[in-house]
């Protein structure tokens, strides 16, 4: 079909086109979720269904990131049940374009494929790329350890959400073959896992890890006493049965709670991927230094100050920031690099964002790049962490992010002035 509509496995859907770009927003790729059940495909619908609205966010606390410009997200609206992604292309027609398919980040606790930051429409516009974003469960919802659950609820979702694309790709002029799996921050990691998954194969041919915090995954046992507070010590249940007819409210705050008594899984995430032997066979990093993960290219990239945005919300750490950016994430991404078995394109974003938040300048900070790779630094909403003077190196920027996910596997970053280094 052409125009406003795309038909998808499952129905009819109806966007909606503006600037050369249409969009289909809040389409479910899961029939809503069940609390801690696996994600289930879509029930078919008939006539058409409107695609012009994002879907709810998951259920989520407030984010500690809501300041930080492009990340609007109101968790009021948050809501258990859906689970959708977006679409954005510049044609549903049979010209099986490249796809990018982008996970959002926020500590695995926070954050939206609808976020502005991530908006597709940018890609889609000057690059010819189908572009989808995609909501996965978060928190204890998503990422919690119980008996009897299904670990790693979240990363199924992601892969729920791949094999839509799969099936669904060339509604919307896609070509499947031609799917670009990047992440930023916890969408990063997820797309580490993913890449040594068992349960992923052929459903991307290419990769891009922004700012992935590659040793953030943890245990069954590790993970055990975020699991008690949340069980026994907050709610007094004994059981994941026990969590079923727990008011959301409840369970939310139960999880805010537990977060705040346990340590952050590689003093960073207040939860993280568990490596429970059959979703995760062993822990990423492992299998990569195996080479058991998948031999696609891949992009890993990083920014040359990610701790400054950290520092920034606890500014009594910012004398530690550089020490720790070297221990996650540049160091970790420069192992990544080395041991890969397929092509690897390493790049390290330079430019200071302009940005002060409680008197700590943020630098080239964690999250300063993905406005640049995506193309939304044109976005009003962006200004104030991209500044001014930057359209030639951001064009070019956007550009070798493009390229690559058209299949060149080393785009010419180094070669963009002010950018990158």
């Amino acid at each position: 079909m052409t125009g406003l509509r795309a038909r998808v496995a499952d129905g009819v859907l109806r966007g909606v086109r503006a600037n050369g770009v249409t969009a289909f927003r809040g389409v479910p790729y899961a029939v809503p979720a069940r609390r801690f059940g696996l994600p289930e495909p879509p029930e078919p619908w008939r006539g058409e269904r409107d695609a012009s609205r994002f879907g709810p966010p998951v259920a989520q606390r407030p984010g500690r990131m809501a300041w930080v410009p492009g990340l609007d997200l109101d968790p009021a609206e948050g809501d258990e049940g859906p689970l959708t992604l977006n679409v954005w292309t510049p044609g549903c027609d049979d010209a099986r374009r490249p796809v990018l398919v982008f996970v959002h980040g926020g500590a695995f606790v926070s954050g939206s494929g609808a976020q502005p930051m991530y908006d597709g429409g940018p890609l889609a516009r000057a690059h010819g790329l189908v572009v989808v974003t995609l909501n996965y469960r978060l928190g204890f919802l998503g990422f919690g350890h119980l008996p009897g659950v299904p670990a790693n609820l979240g990363l199924r979702d992601q892969i729920a959400a791949l094999r839509w694309v799969q099936h669904n790709a060339p509604a919307f002029g896609g070509d499947p073959a031609r799917v670009t799996l990047a992440g930023h921050s916890a969408g990063a990691t997820s797309v580490l896992a993913l890449l040594t998954s068992p349960s992923t194969q052929n459903l991307y041919a290419r990769a891009a890890i922004l700012s992935a915090v590659p040793y953030g995954f943890t245990t069954p046992t590790q993970s055990l006493p975020l699991t008690e507070k949340v069980l026994g010590d907050v709610l007094g249940a004994v059981a994941g049965d026990g969590l079923l007819g727990v008011p959301l409210s409840a369970l939310l705050a139960a999880e805010a709670a537990a977060m705040a008594a346990c340590a952050p899984v590689a003093g960073l995430l207040p939860i993280a991927p568990v490596i429970d032997g059959e979703l995760l066979p062993r822990h990423p990093m492992e299998a990569i230094r195996a080479g058991a993960a998948a031999p696609v290219p891949l992009l890993v990239s990083t920014t040359t100050e990610e701790m400054r945005l950290f520092a920034a919300i606890d500014p009594p750490t910012l004398p530690y920031s550089v020490a720790r950016t070297e221990e996650l994430f540049d160091g970790p991404a420069g192992e990544i690099a080395r041991a890969h078995r397929g092509p690897v394109c390493r790049v390290r974003f330079t430019r200071p964002a302009p940005l002060t938040h409680r008197g700590v300048p943020l630098g080239a900070c964690h999250l300063a790049d993905v406005p640049f790779y995506l193309g939304t630094w044109r976005d009003r909403r962006m200004a104030a962490l991209v500044g001014d003077g930057v359209t030639a190196p951001a064009r070019a920027a956007t550009a070798a992010f493009a390229a690559f996910c058209q299949g060149e596997d080393q785009p010419d970053f180094a070669g963009i002035p002010r950018l990158f280094g």
